[in-house]
């Protein structure tokens, strides 16, 4: 949404094109307010003020054009949903209750990874790892949030539920504890352009027969749940 655009770090790069356009206006006022004096004083002082006219109004459209074109990048860096994974659930027998199979699906170089499957139990499921979160001004100029996911799990709604039965969790990755990410949990509260290092899960009811999409944004992990036709 557009409301999310208007955060400290924009107001920085909206300040800057605004000073942009209000100086190349001022310079074009001033050459076209000498060329309206020169013309006038060849006496053709109606077509030096046609002349600034439309030098302004060239100016405006530039500047028009300019913050649409701002609006329009800024609402795309904010907005980008990055498919990284498909699942889909299934009822599972022979393994007690609360358990169901899961389809996980990566998403490699942009085309369907292989399948890989796994037995939760549970009442949801939550799938999340690692994520880089960058500050709001390097989203704008296209920068994309670094992730990794790591953890596939299956999840009680109750807490109480968590401590007394079976959770099963499974790895999505090897090493699952990585140094390079520890690393970026340590110094990004140092380094002004990063907003955050931390862990994101993401969770839902695995409602059988239907599939979902897993997407990165630049805040973290999100789903969409695809109904089966």
């Amino acid at each position: 949404m557009l409301e999310k655009i208007i955060q400290a770090g924009e107001l920085y790069i909206y300040l800057a094109l605004f000073l942009f356009v209000l100086l190349i206006t001022w310079m074009t006022s001033a050459l076209f307010s000498k060329a309206k004096a020169d013309q006038a004083a060849a006496g053709k002082s109606k077509g030096g003020r046609l002349s600034y006219l439309g030098g302004l109004l060239i100016v405006l459209v530039l500047a028009v054009v300019l913050l649409i074109m701002s609006l329009t990048r800024a609402y795309t860096a904010f907005t980008a949903h990055e498919l990284i994974a498909s699942v889909e659930c299934r009822a599972a027998y022979g393994f007690g209750r609360d358990a169901f199979e899961l389809i996980y699906t990566p998403m490699v170089d942009g085309r369907p990874g292989e399948e890989q499957s796994f037995i939760l139990k549970g009442e949801q499921w939550s799938i999340g790892g690692d994520i880089l979160e960058w500050q709001s001004y390097m989203n704008f100029i296209g920068l994309k949030s670094m992730y990794r996911l790591t953890r596939l799990q299956g999840r009680y709604v109750e807490a109480e539920d968590e401590m007394t039965k079976e959770v099963t969790a499974f790895p999505l990755v090897e090493p699952e504890q990585s140094e390079f990410w520890r690393m970026l949990y340590d110094l990004a509260v140092k380094i002004p352009f990063i907003k955050s290092a931390h862990q994101n899960f993401v969770s839902t009811y695995p409602y059988f027969g239907d599939s979902f999409a897993v997407y990165a944004t630049p805040s973290g992990f999100t789903l969409e749940r695809l109904e089966s036709r």
